[in-house]
């Protein structure tokens, strides 16, 4: 019995030590790690899914796979534990084999989702470019290691220093340009696109159109070998093995380019008539320039500018690097909209192109922008050239982008730290990456000698001084009697608790219609000297203020004019626009650090809009006249009813204050950083 007792003791026992404890220590040991990295793994696969094209074909499923062979495991484990032990052997066989796989699956998975930049593809006889894109067409792909990390790409910024005998090469070439047209899945639109460039260029300046493929399905060469292309054209077809981004398919093409001038214009844009004469004329005037044409509106129908359709082509940045339209009399450009641009090829190769840490879209007009104008370049409108370009719009489904991409790579950070110099602690309130790699980029402002961003700033002070961006006094808007303030919600403005209000600054260009003083509002001032009365249209009265007896501007008319709800006298107006001080700003109330303004006064309040900064838009005329009511250039004042903003009468309107008044950080910054440069008014301003 003794012996029988200890042969089942025996055979029961398991070997000691971690490997060959419970079932849960090694779960413990063997799972816990390789599923924790894995949903780490598949997390990160989902976030990207929507960014490159081969990542729902890969990528994901294979994290799905090791997932559910990692929880199989698990399940082996605890299926295979018997009670006599016997199968420990084969359950630490299974669990080693899985782990490994899982581990390994998962170093494969945490490699850098940010793809590197596309080999530098140059024009023959130049290195480095393969034979099939000297001959018209090359694949251009990316060696992406498996195990770097992701900052070793965001450093490959600008690197390359360009060889003196690239730019002098380039000063030497018949004047002819390259068109670059940067495609991905523009299966409709890219066709007529190389069409209308190739008949609309003379075949003597027309150097070759490329279409750079960003990884389309199908390729762009497939794709356009139905269109009948006329050979003249001289079509040549770069493509990536998987999308990269607008800026990084334009760096391809630019970095290929062979003619003298290089033109970049998106792959859904049609030059009208004699589109290339003022733009040849001007890059031949400055190397260091870009020239950006007048943005029409693409009419789908004929592939041609729309009749009596809208023109723009400038904007202007804040200090979060996002940027905005705006026009004026002035050809000068501060930021280009984007895509639309043409450029030297020595200025090209000179100054790198972009900066090549960013990817997909966004931040690279402001980079390439930022870059001529203060380092020794500029940037220009052509008036005469017109390029419709399609905008997409949601009720027109031709327009629908056929992509999606997402590139987790803060290009405006990047923008800002390489070009902000003193006024970085402005971007979004002092939140910028610190960890941001733009080290090349500074050598290469060192490179080129350029000038600090105050230059900028003052270069351009009729849109950053005069347009108010630039703001003496920030404060917060109270409403008197319910001790309430005014706060941005939603697409307009509500009434908060003013520790969390929304903070404000007058802002946008005066127009002729904004009153030239406030003095235009007191009342005790309109007296009618002389006694005699006034026509106030199909009435008279003893002062203008008395003309409107509640019927507003229709009773104010002959000697009385209507001015944001008050009725003033002619004599008196002109009076007051001879006597005051001219002042340019402002004619508006804009969000501190924002885009956004007051505009159109609806039945709930203002709407909020991105700021007009030349002060033409009528819907963003507001003031507070000295009694405090907020005046709208309709006639309305801003009243408050039920707790809610609305529109009312500027007689019984509710009354504002403005509280806690202060300086900015960015008109503090400016005249510190143009007193220490030196820069004075005698420059100019537009």
């Amino acid at each position: 019995a003794a012996a029988a007792r200890m042969a089942r003791k025996a055979r029961g026992r398991r070997p000691e030590g971690a490997l060959h404890a419970s079932p849960l220590v090694r779960c413990g040991i063997f799972w816990l790690m390789p599923i924790g990295f894995l949903l780490t793994s598949l997390n990160g696969a989902l976030e990207t899914a929507d960014r490159e094209a081969d990542t729902m074909s890969t990528l994901l499923p294979t994290a799905v796979a090791l997932l559910g062979l990692s929880f199989a495991g698990v399940l082996a484990e605890l299926a295979l534990q018997c009670p006599s032990g016997k199968l420990w052997h084969v359950q630490l066989t299974l669990q080693l084999v899985l782990a490994v796989y899982s581990l390994d699956g998962f170093a494969w998975l945490a490699s850098p989702s940010v793809p590197a930049p596309p080999q530098a593809a140059v024009s023959a006889p130049q290195p480095g470019l393969p034979a099939a894109a000297a001959a018209g067409k090359a694949t251009v792909g990316v060696p992406e290691p498996a195990k770097a990390p992701a900052k070793a790409f965001l450093a490959q910024s600008d690197a390359a220093v360009p060889q003196p005998d690239e730019v002098t090469a380039s000063r030497n070439l018949p004047e002819r340009m390259s068109i670059v047209l940067p495609c991905l899945n523009e299966t409709k639109m890219a066709g007529p696109t190389v069409k209308r460039f190739c008949e609309r260029t003379p075949n003597e300046l027309l150097e070759e159109i490329i279409v750079v493929d960003d990884g389309s399905t199908p390729p762009m060469e497939e794709v356009l070998a139905k269109e009948n292309i006329d050979p003249k054209c001289r079509l040549r077809f770069l493509r990536h093995d998987k999308p990269y981004g607008l800026m990084i398919a334009k760096q391809t093409g630019g970095d290929a380019a062979k003619g003298k001038y290089i033109g970049f214009y998106d792959c859904h844009v049609a030059p009208v008539k004699d589109w290339y004469k003022q733009t040849f004329k001007l890059l031949k005037e400055k190397e260091r320039r870009l020239v950006v044409p007048m943005i029409g509106e693409l009419d789908l129908d004929t592939f041609d500018q729309k009749k009596n359709g809208a023109l723009q082509a400038k904007c202007y940045i804040n200090f979060d690097a996002e940027f905005w339209w705006y026009d004026d009399d002035s050809d000068n450009i501060p930021i280009i909209s984007g895509g639309l641009v043409a450029t030297t090829r020595a200025w090209w190769h000179e100054s790198g192109g972009f900066d090549k840490g960013m990817r997909g879209w966004g931040g690279e007009n402001s980079d390439q922008s930022l870059r001529a104008w203060l380092c020794g370049g500029d940037v220009i409108r052509d008036k005469t050239s017109i390029i419709a370009h399609m905008w997409r719009v949601p009720q027109d489904a031709r327009t629908t982008a056929k992509f999606h991409l997402n590139s987790h790579v803060d290009n405006l950070g990047r923008v800002a730290a390489m070009w902000f110099d003193e006024f970085k602690v402005k971007f979004r309130n002092g939140a910028l990456d610190k960890k941001l790699d733009v080290s090349e980029g500074l050598k290469l402002r060192e490179r080129l000698h350029c000038k600090p961003f105050a230059y900028f700033l003052h270069r351009f002070r009729s849109i950053y001084l005069d347009g108010g961006m630039l703001p003496d006094q920030v404060f917060r808007i109270k409403h008197v009697e319910s001790g309430r303030c005014i706060a941005r919600s939603g697409g307009g403005y509500e009434l908060h608790d003013c520790g969390s209000a929304t903070r404000f600054h007058f802002a946008n260009k005066r127009g002729p219609r904004f009153p030239a003083s406030m003095d235009v509002f007191d009342e005790a001032a309109d007296d009618n000297q002389g006694g005699a009365l006034v026509t106030c249209g199909g009435h008279q009265a003893s002062k203008c203020s008395e003309c409107p007896q509640g019927h507003g501007a229709d009773w104010c008319h002959v000697d009385c004019s209507w001015v944001f709800g008050a009725c003033v006298s002619n004599k008196r107006l002109s009076s007051l626009k001879k006597t005051s001080k001219k002042q340019v700003c402002c004619s508006g109330i804009r969000e501190w650090n924002s885009m956004y303004c007051f505009d159109a006064l609806r039945d709930n309040g203002p709407i909020a809009y991105q700021c007009d900064m030349m002060g033409t838009n009528d819907n963003q005329q507001y003031l507070i006249d000295p009694s405090g009511h907020i005046r709208h250039g309709s006639g309305k004042c801003l009243d408050v009813s039920h707790k809610k903003l609305v529109p009312g009468n500027c007689v019984t309107a509710a009354t504002f204050e403005q509280i806690e008044h202060f300086v900015s950080e960015e008109k503090k910054l400016y005249e510190a950083t143009i007193k220490k440069y030196g820069y004075t008014d005698d420059m100019p301003s537009k």
